[in-house]
């Protein structure tokens, strides 16, 4: 196990603060760089089927971009993941007007959101068959104009079973809204050989929402048997293609499991043989195919969250937990 820390100097020019770039190696050949920026992942490589590791992450082409991010590509996402209407949140009984960078809606936190933030590296952890990384993100009250004060601890942890676990835990000053998700765009066949079309997908919800013409999810939850987004069984990703939205940026619930046995999610690729399987604490995981036009279908997200558009309450003093572990093999 390996942890390795260097100034990544292209960006650190860019942005003219010093930014880092960390490496997670374990004994598999499974590996992951990511970016005190954001806590941005620019490579997550993972063997195939003969054992070759390519990135099952979809990429900018240049580094500027990762600065402009307008995909929100492969970041850490808050204060507020998703969409919030008319960008307010409301606190016991008080109005929290943030800002409104998507129509009519607070999307991912804003201009100024985490995944714009330079964190903290706050230390690394070695053991036999596994490493970790910590960083972490001070937020002040009304910033952005989310309420509380609060430290925002990340753990990025890597094993010899090729798992992958990402941690987040603060505790806030008073009464707050708290809501984070990961933004990974996979695509199993590495390195963006293919598009995601033919992919399989299983998500492990009977329910999932509509969303509205801004992009917001509409009551009450309804069944996913039958829909563009059937995906109760091992399903070509493509077959959601025929949907109003020419592929899926839905929310799915994951707290109404089809089976509670099997993870909330598997995602394979027939040819490299790679498979991930992902188990979170989370309610719901919006699922995003990454519609447009930009290297439309060359991937797709599992944003693990609360149900976007409502209020996840985070007590004062009371610990906030979000745990997503992905976990990779080869069948």
């Amino acid at each position: 196990m390996r942890v390795e820390i260097n100034k990544h100097e292209a960006l650190s020019g860019l942005l003219h603060k010093r930014v880092d770039s960390i490496t997670l190696t374990n004994n598999q050949g499974m590996s992951l760089k990511m970016l005190t920026y954001g806590c941005l992942m620019l490579a997550l490589n993972v063997p195939d089927y003969s054992g070759i590791s390519e990135n099952v992450l979809m990429t900018y082409d240049d580094i500027e971009s990762y600065v402009k991010n307008p995909l929100y590509l492969n970041s850490t996402i808050g204060i507020n993941a998703g969409r919030l209407e008319k960008g307010q949140v409301t606190v016991d009984g008080k109005i929290y007007q943030t800002e409104i960078n998507e129509g009519i809606s607070n999307l991912h936190g804003g201009t100024g959101g985490l995944h714009k933030r330079i964190w903290q590296y706050a230390g690394e952890t070695i053991g036999t068959n596994w490493c970790s990384v910590f960083l972490k993100y001070e937020h002040i009250h009304l910033s952005d104009g989310f309420p509380g004060n609060m430290t925002i601890e990340a753990e990025f942890r890597l094993n010899d079973d090729n798992q992958l676990l990402i941690k987040y835990t603060t505790i806030a000053d008073r009464d707050c809204h708290l809501n984070l998700t990961n933004h990974y765009y996979f695509n199993l066949s590495g390195n963006e050989r293919n598009k995601i079309d033919e992919h399989l997908l299983f998500i492990n919800a009977l329910y999932y929402k509509e969303i509205d013409k801004n992009g917001l999810p509409v009551e009450p939850k309804i069944q996913v048997k039958n829909s563009a987004f059937d995906f109760q069984q091992f399903t070509p990703i493509e077959n959601a293609y025929r949907s109003d939205q020419r592929g899926v940026d839905h929310p799915f619930s994951l707290e109404d499991p089809i089976d509670h046995t099997k993870p909330n999610i598997v995602y394979r690729d027939p040819v490299s043989k790679r498979s991930l399987s992902i188990i979170s604490n989370q309610p719901c995981a919006v699922v995003y195919t990454n519609n447009v036009v930009h290297k439309n279908h060359m991937g797709i997200c599992f944003e693990t969250q609360q149900f976007p558009n409502t209020l996840n309450l985070v007590e004062a003093g009371i610990e906030y937990v979000h745990e997503t572990q992905y976990t990779f093999e080869r069948d």
